[in-house]
């Protein structure tokens, strides 16, 4: 709870987009990282229950559908109720192949479907203008890829078993090389839902913040008691890269009329005054820089 206190106290920041601004609530980025992964759990349950099990008939019908259009196999959709399992392929010549909730993709769906219901709205009202259409455009095209996808995965593996490949082999593979859609999901979603990645960024820039505060706060007290600051804490008040830090800060610190000395920036009196404004300042130095 402290920790939320001190997050709720920093003043927030701003994150312009393709010309829009992204501002996010607190709470809101808790019920992210609460509920997405909450609500994504229990969708799975929903479909996992008995009595919606005629998804899988469903998914298991298409698959020996075009099992049969395109390779002629002969392959069956047989309803055999045991266990976990009601439904199962029949597989001339091989082994009869079980039917699970897994088997449908619906878990990527539900991961999907949690990550778009409780990704943030803005607080800037040209922002969110448009969000549900987003958010509602993104479920619906997310859901029928991963589906496609599911269903064309599983005649794929099915082919391969049924033409002499291990199951074991062909299962685990095909599957883990069919994840590749969700980097596009990701993108398509980052195209209409940019809300989502910028949140996490968002976020990221809330819980820093603190630490960059405290560091500006070292640097001030000890400027103004020797007029000497450390290059380490500059180097990340500055965002310099580390390889290349001796050659920007010296370059930098001549723009501005320090001098270098060992491990200290060196500030001369007169300017103490103005080094701290600057270093104050939401972006440091960036006034005078420019």
């Amino acid at each position: 709870m402290q920790i939320f206190e001190n997050l709720s106290k920093i003043k927030k920041p701003i994150i312009e987009y393709d010309e829009r601004r992204y501002i996010f609530s607190i709470r809101s980025l808790i019920l992210l990282t609460i509920g997405a992964p909450i609500s994504a759990y229990l969708i799975y349950l929903f479909f996992d229950w008995e009595a919606q099990f005629w998804l899988h008939e469903i998914v298991v019908k298409q698959t020996v559908y075009f099992l049969n259009l395109f390779f002629n196999m002969g392959a069956e959709a047989q309803f055999a109720p045991s266990g976990k399992y009601f439904w199962k392929f029949s597989i001339p010549g091989q082994s009869p192949i079980y039917f699970e909730t897994f088997c449908t993709g619906i878990q990527a769906i539900c991961i999907f479907a949690g990550i778009i219901i409780f990704t943030p709205h803005s607080q800037d009202p040209t922002a969110r203008e448009d969000i549900v259409w987003r958010k509602t455009k993104a479920l619906i095209v997310s859901s029928v890829i991963f589906y496609v996808v599911n269903i064309i995965r599983m005649i794929i593996q099915i082919n391969l078993y049924y033409i002499g490949y291990e199951w074991a082999d062909i299962h685990f593979s095909i599957s883990a090389a069919s994840s590749f859609i969700a980097a596009i999901i990701v993108l398509l979603m980052h195209k209409w839902i940019p809300e989502f990645i910028i949140s996490i960024i968002y976020t990221g820039t809330l819980v820093s913040e603190p630490l960059k505060q405290k560091r500006k706060k070292q640097v001030k007290e000890m400027v103004e008691k020797s007029n000497k600051a450390e290059l380490k804490p500059m180097r990340k008040i500055l965002k310099m890269e580390k390889k290349t830090f001796s050659r920007d800060i010296s370059s930098w610190s001549d723009d501005f009329g320090y001098t270098i000395e060992g491990d200290y920036l060196v500030i001369p009196p007169e300017k103490a005054s103005k080094f701290i404004e600057l270093l104050m300042q939401d972006k440091p130095f960036l006034k005078e820089s420019e």
